[in-house]
């Protein structure tokens, strides 16, 4: 987001050793540790961040076979569009409708990253973290990780005694493309895509909705898509017309924020400041020179107010608060 406060400690981890040695430093000082990857989904505190920041910038990347089934282990500091690229190229299958998603793959499984359908907790088979707390280090099953949108094990207080080192993905030889999305499906038709040219056209579309992260602060979707129940969505449907709606499971439906935001309550642009909803994808915040981590807490909050009042629908933010 470009706005934020100094760490009061920090340190760059290249190694699970480093890991092990900066938790001890950290406790042995009574410090706070903050896991930062890429930053590409956080807001930092104008005050900085207090206690130990721990850059993860461990690396590397195998491959090994079984059959059909390829499981590809990416080590956290590895950025996961180069993963993705790496998979493309090696004509695996599983995670290409995640192209172009800044971030490492540490935080992956954190917030299920997810895009186009694909959710990473669809692809990950094990995640390898260090246990802050008993000085070992786990190996998680994806059914440990307890997954839900934009959410997993790791979120929760027991969870964030854990520091993601490494993380397992099955991926398929076997073609498998992934194009129910309705961007993907008015490009391709009745085409069935290579990997190469489902990369090529969700970077295009990235590129069009998204503003370039590295010209302006921005944590691209800042808001979590609302999920309300299947009644819920019946009574919004017969007072907005035409409202999308994606079934999660049988009593739940997740909503378009970026739909409501456009064509309800029309904020597509809406600026105030140096801060403005993106002309592109209303659910991008972007933060223009000049911004603080205040201004853009109040600003992320009277858009979700907004909501709140139209519709009577909770939002909740996507970005994580770090202080």
């Amino acid at each position: 987001m470009r706005v934020g406060g100094v760490a009061e400690y920090f340190v760059e981890v290249n190694s699970e050793e480093n890991l092990t040695e900066a938790i001890a430093f950290a406790q042995m000082n009574s410090l706070a540790v903050t896991v930062l990857g890429e930053g590409s989904n956080v807001l930092v505190s104008d005050s900085g961040i207090k206690g130990l920041v721990l850059h993860m910038l461990i690396k590397g990347i195998a491959i090994s076979i079984h059959g059909e089934k390829v499981e590809v282990c990416a080590s956290a500091g590895e950025l996961l569009d180069d993963v993705v690229l790496h998979a493309v190229e090696n004509e695996l299958w599983g995670i290409e409708n995640l192209s172009h998603i800044p971030g490492s793959v540490g935080a992956t499984p954190v917030q299920n990253v997810g895009a186009y359908g694909v959710e990473v907790s669809q692809v990950i088979k094990t995640v390898r973290a260090y246990n802050c707390h008993s000085h070992t280090f786990e190996l998680f099953t994806n059914a440990l990780c307890t997954f839900a949108y934009r959410d997993s094990f790791f979120k929760t207080v027991e969870g964030k005694k854990y520091i993601i080192t490494s993380v397992t993905f099955s991926l398929s030889k076997q073609k498998n493309p992934k194009i129910e999305y309705a961007d993907l499906q008015n490009y391709f038709k009745n085409e069935i895509p290579s990997l190469t040219k489902i990369r090529e056209v969700l970077i295009a579309i990235r590129k069009n909705k998204f503003p370039n992260w590295h010209e302006v602060g921005t944590a691209g979707s800042f808001f979590k898509n609302p999920i309300i129940t299947k009644t819920q969505y019946i009574q919004l449907v017969e007072r907005y017309e035409g409202l999308p709606g994606y079934s999660v499971d049988e009593d739940t439906v997740k909503l378009s924020l970026g739909w409501i935001l456009d064509k309800t309550l029309h904020l597509k642009g809406y600026t105030v400041g140096t801060l403005s909803l993106y002309e592109q994808q209303a659910l991008v915040l972007i933060a223009q020179e000049g911004s603080t981590a205040m201004k853009i807490e109040h600003f992320a909050n009277d858009i979700i107010a907004k909501v709140k009042n139209e519709m009577g629908v909770d939002v909740e933010w996507e970005v994580t608060k770090l202080q």
